[in-house]
């Protein structure tokens, strides 16, 4: 008979502290889409402030920050793993430790990175509490977690233990409302609320390819140029030689008149090749950009905009899983 599997904090330690051993590891979050991530809340962090990444697990994101030459420390719950993050990072000169749930230090930026959905119910209070503890006044909380993410059809099945359950420990969803809600009864009011997508590889190999054409088009139009003010400057030679009043022959003139007639027609020609591609290679490089634009406006046009309260909702990219990004300053 088929059942569900009832997650305990023991179990949840003891699922983690395996995928740590794995190659599964590598497709975590923070390891997959971490530097985008930072990419796009860059403007929050602080150089010369202090940083907490609330859930570490195998320090993906704590090592980008510390990279970055922010101090930060990491929050991770389970013995095993804060070894592991003192073994990885705890040389590193920006590196401010381990915090425990006993520690009464404070941050300038809180971290919540693919946590809130991990955290048993059990426990979901306790935990935003701690995370708010965290984060000074007038401190920011960052965080991240699937958008509005069918739990159960995510769920995978053992056959061995019968046993249902989410490949990736996931016990719960949200919507941007509900985010935006759940921090502001804690007393943080919303700075950011978007929606953006880090699992369209095939977008944003499409995008790589884009932004490439863009600068090979703009390398083409420099050669081009360059290729064209080299050849004028050969037929200015010619015309100047046939203008000098130098005697020349009647067959030397009708050549060089030949010749000349003949190279204007090359660069002409040249120059219609070269204005035939510039004009493909753009309209692929601006119908791109169009599409982009249009499928940030149509949900907005739509009212997907109206999802979230007390702060614009922004589609950053729209696509098969989204991300609910959010940030909060403590009042």
């Amino acid at each position: 008979m088929v059942k569900r599997i009832r997650w305990t904090s023991e179990l949840v330690n003891k699922f983690w502290d395996g995928v740590a051993q794995t190659e599964l590891d590598n497709l975590s979050f923070g390891k997959v889409a971490g530097p985008k991530f930072l990419e796009l809340i860059s403007k929050y962090l602080l150089p010369g402030g202090s940083h907490l990444d609330f859930g570490a697990g195998s320090g993906h994101v704590l090592q980008l920050l510390l990279d970055r030459g922010l101090n930060a420390a990491g929050f991770e719950p389970s013995p095993d793993r804060q070894d592991l993050l003192v073994g990885k990072i705890g040389q590193h000169k920006h590196f401010l430790g381990v915090k425990g749930v006993d520690s009464s230090d404070q941050f300038d930026v809180v971290l919540l990175m693919e946590v809130l959905e991990h955290v048993l119910d059990e426990d979901f209070d306790k935990v935003l509490e701690r995370v708010k503890k965290f984060v000074k006044p007038g401190g920011y909380l960052i965080a991240s977690t699937p958008n509005n993410e069918n739990v159960e059809s995510s769920s995978v099945y053992c056959p061995v233990s019968e046993a249902l359950f989410h490949p990736w420990q996931h016990v719960r969803s949200f919507t941007p409302h509900q985010i935006s809600d759940c921090f502001k009864n804690l007393g943080f009011a919303p700075e950011l609320i978007a929606l953006a997508d880090f699992s369209s590889d095939a977008e944003l190999v499409e995008s790589y390819k884009k932004i490439a054409a863009l600068r090979e088009l703009s390398d083409y139009i420099e050669s081009a140029v360059h290729q064209y003010h080299a050849q004028r400057q050969e037929l200015a030679l010619i015309d100047a030689f046939l203008g000098s009043g130098v005697r020349h022959g009647f067959w030397q003139k009708i050549k060089l008149r030949v010749n000349l007639l003949f190279q204007h027609r090359v660069l002409i020609g040249k120059l219609h090749s070269i204005a035939h591609d510039m004009t493909h290679r753009f309209d692929e490089v601006s119908c791109y950009a169009l599409n982009q634009i249009r499928d940030m406006r149509d949900p907005i046009l739509s009212g997907a905009a109206g999802s979230t309260r007390d702060a614009d909702g922004i589609d950053l990219r729209i696509g098969r899983e989204t991300t609910i990004v959010y940030v909060g300053k403590k009042q």
